[in-house]
């Protein structure tokens, strides 16, 4: 039996991706797609082979909704999704404050629906061996780890501060900083963050370093910039290394890559294609299994939560010019 899935919000550039998947995903019947913009929703439901619909359709007719909306959006389709009882895959990070993720995570707890966030490096098969090493003990004492998350500006809404809630360090903590915790079991303690913009002509920042700490006393350093040319042949990466006290270890997301170099006259020509197994898939899967009831979700609106006080206190230690604690 299939489950009925819809794509709430054209806005996030992760909403093309996912409707092409579900569009052939066996377990899921992609039954609309969703949005404000009447013209760019109505082609991208064209170009899947589905129907074009309002926010309250769209609820009305499926099982479970990936909301790609704004960040600052969240809450409103969030919302609307509960009063219909729609389980709800969010892509990151849940909202553009931790006080209203938090509010966001304690009603979707007392509806008690499917709420998982868009957290496709858990199922990256270089992450889950990277894990499986951890757990194994072969790293030993967890001594200090690093990571980079480095990607092209996005532009559009999420260079607007009162849209994402920020920039670079809204966009790309997430991702790094839930994968070291879902590998170590260890929580970020304290932050210190600095920022600039030293790339585009926008009012936020693009490029960051955070210097975190680890409930353990580790070190725990993360590039989560958006440094990556817009010209490069691939659009950035995500990488971990576990420093410990028996090995290092480390694990490259996208490291699988194919290379296409191509003469085309005067403009010069590179493109790098990932060729690995692709977690947007394994995530989208996921996501109808938990509606199913066949497992539990990924990473919780709980884990949502602690990634944005992570943020949370990466913006605060910039205004302070100090390391914060993180508060939960």
């Amino acid at each position: 039996m299939t489950v009925d899935i819809g794509i709430c919000s054209t806005a996030h550039v992760n909403a093309e991706v996912y409707a092409a998947l579900l569009s052939k995903l066996p377990s899921a019947d992609l039954v609309g797609i969703s949005g404000r913009n009447t013209e760019r929703t109505r082609r991208r439901a064209d170009a899947v082979g589905t129907a074009a619909m309002s926010h309250s359709e769209l609820m009305r007719a499926t099982d479970g909704v990936v909301v790609c909306s704004p960040t600052a959006d969240h809450e409103e389709l969030i919302d609307l999704a509960l009063r219909h009882d729609v389980a709800i895959l969010c892509e990151k990070p849940l909202e553009t404050s931790l006080s209203a993720a938090k509010s966001i995570r304690d009603r979707c707890a007392e509806r008690n629906v499917v709420a998982m966030m868009a957290m496709p490096i858990r199922f990256s098969r270089p992450m889950q061996r990277l894990k499986e090493r951890y757990e194994s003990g072969a790293v030993g004492d967890l001594l200090s780890v690093s990571g980079v998350n480095r990607g092209r500006m996005p532009g559009g809404w999420f260079v607007d501060p009162e849209l994402a809630g920020g920039g670079a360090v809204a966009d790309h903590t997430d991702h790094i900083v839930d994968i070291v915790r879902w590998i170590t079991g260890e929580e970020v303690t304290e932050v210190y963050a600095e920022t600039d913009t030293r790339f585009y002509d926008i009012p936020v920042e693009d490029v960051n370093l955070l210097s975190m700490t680890l409930s353990n006393g580790a070190s725990f350093l993360l590039d989560g910039s958006w440094s990556t040319p817009q010209k490069n042949p691939f659009w950035g990466d995500a990488e971990v290394e576990l420093v410990g006290s028996k090995e290092t270890v480390s694990a490259d997301c996208f490291g699988y890559r194919y290379s296409h170099v191509r003469d085309v006259g005067h403009e010069p020509y590179n493109e790098s294609i990932y060729w690995g197994a692709d977690p947007n898939n394994a995530l989208l899967r996921g996501f109808v299994a938990a509606i199913r009831g066949e497992q539990t979700v990924a990473a919780s609106f709980d884990d949502a939560v602690r990634t944005a006080a992570v943020i949370a206190a990466a913006y605060e230690s910039v205004e302070r010019g100090e390391p914060v604690d993180v508060t939960y």
